[in-house]
């Protein structure tokens, strides 16, 4: 019975970790999204007769940094579910200690994501025939 269960694992493990890093990359792209709507926002601020678009902006900017908060938590504990790391300890402690570890790595890699997906967007605007 025990290659079944670590064949069972082991799918369990790299459906939750896909998920996981599927989660992470929906963060970085509302966190980009949330940014834009910070931009437009900030461009249209003070301009007469444009406050009802400014706060229209300002609400689309709180549902993308909703959604790119709830996606990250997803992606934290999603990634806790599947951690194998602590395999000893109590069950709260274990959650707990995969939580904290599996958070920051989901922040490690939302940033690179999120940072590689801004490089690639800047370097599309960049002419290259001058």
């Amino acid at each position: 019975m025990k290659p079944l269960t670590d064949q069972k694992y082991t799918v369990r493990f790299w459906v939750l970790g896909a998920c996981a890093v599927l989660l992470s990359a929906a963060c970085a792209f509302t966190f980009l999204n949330y940014m834009g709507q910070g931009i437009v926002v900030g461009d249209l601020l003070g301009l007469r007769g444009r406050e009802a678009d400014v706060a229209i902006a300002q609400r689309w900017a709180i549902f993308w940094l909703s959604a790119s908060c709830a996606c990250f938590l997803g992606s934290s504990v999603t990634a806790a579910l599947a951690s194998p790391i602590y395999p000893d300890a109590a069950r709260v402690a274990k959650f707990l200690a995969r939580l904290v570890v599996s958070a920051t790595l989901s922040l490690v890699l939302t940033v690179l994501i999120a940072l590689a997906s801004f490089s690639a967007i800047a370097a599309s605007h960049r002419s290259v025939v001058h």
